[in-house]
């Protein structure tokens, strides 16, 4: 009768035993959220900024120069820097006519912004009216929409929201690809892809990511990526594994379009409004225990 109790279980041993793993699994992946928490309370802003109603639609966000940061609106082919003292916008550079553009990103003295076709512009902010256009191997149904830089690795990192393909690789899920600007060439393998299953395995659950916006963490190297489909934050380490995903207000974020970050690692994040001027949040960074 022993015998047989093992090697037929009864239900109730089963479901209590399924119950036991799914407690185990919850707690690995709580444990994995918790421990990567941002270190930035994304429900208390330092301050909220209310933007003008042209940038109803404001989309990319880079950090531009000391208490200013420059930003695009999705439509238009215009670059504004916003100045977070004054609370206005202190200077205007028309690069382009009409498009989706969604994108922005400032390296030394050149902007560079991209479209959700695929097509990167680049400019000197010192020189008006000179705009290079780079070839890309992405297209209209990548639907490109964030684009960040890497510093340690010199790379713009360019975030696609839908299919991951290129004519040359095939990917399982969303990529983000990298730009090398010492080579002025696009690596042929993604910077990183995350797939649904990866998502599960990490999480615990099943989720379907958008990437909406990228920014790398200028401390921690840590590569933060928007999802305003799902309005969430989620950060992935250096090599790319995904480690917590923190799911934003409504209220605070009703579609969070831009993230950008100051040198010294506080957080700014844009979101378009419809049928008036955007907002963009200031998040100060928590101080680090080491």
């Amino acid at each position: 009768m022993i015998l047989n109790l093992f090697l037929f279980p009864s239900m109730k041993m089963i479901h209590s035993a399924k119950i036991f793993i799914l407690f185990i699994l919850t707690s690995l992946s709580l444990h994995i959220q918790a421990q990567d928490r941002p270190p930035y309370d994304l429900e208390s802003p330092k301050i909220i900024y209310t933007l003008p109603d042209y940038l109803e639609e404001v989309s990319g966000l880079t950090y531009f120069n000391t208490n200013q940061l420059a930003m695009h609106n999705d439509e238009k082919g215009r670059m504004y820097v916003f100045d977070l003292k004054k609370r206005t916008v202190v200077q205007r550079v028309r690069f382009d006519g009409d498009g989706d553009y969604e994108g922005i990103e400032r390296v030394g003295e050149y902007i560079y912004i991209v479209k959700s076709n695929g097509n990167l512009y680049r400019f000197n902010v010192n020189i008006e009216g000179v705009v290079e256009k780079i070839e890309t191997p992405f297209d209209s149904k990548n639907n490109v929409e964030g684009l960040g830089y890497n510093p340690k690795t010199n790379h713009l990192l360019i975030a696609l929201k839908d299919d991951g393909d290129t004519p040359d690789v095939k990917v399982a899920g969303k990529a983000i690809y990298g730009y090398n600007l010492n080579e002025k060439t696009f690596d042929k393998l993604p910077h990183f892809s995350v797939s649904h299953k990866d998502m599960e395995r990490v999480l615990g659950k099943d989720y379907k990511f958008h990437p909406s916006a990228v920014a790398v963490h200028p401390l921690t190297e840590e590569i933060y990526v928007l999802s305003a489909h799902k309005r969430a934050l989620m950060i992935f380490g250096k090599d790319g594994k995904p480690k917590n995903l923190t799911d934003l207000k409504r209220s605070l974020f009703p579609q969070p379009e831009g993230i950008a970050f100051s040198p010294e690692g506080d957080l700014y994040i844009s979101n378009e409004m419809e049928g008036e001027g955007g907002t963009l949040l200031w998040f100060k960074m928590k101080q680090q225990n080491h």
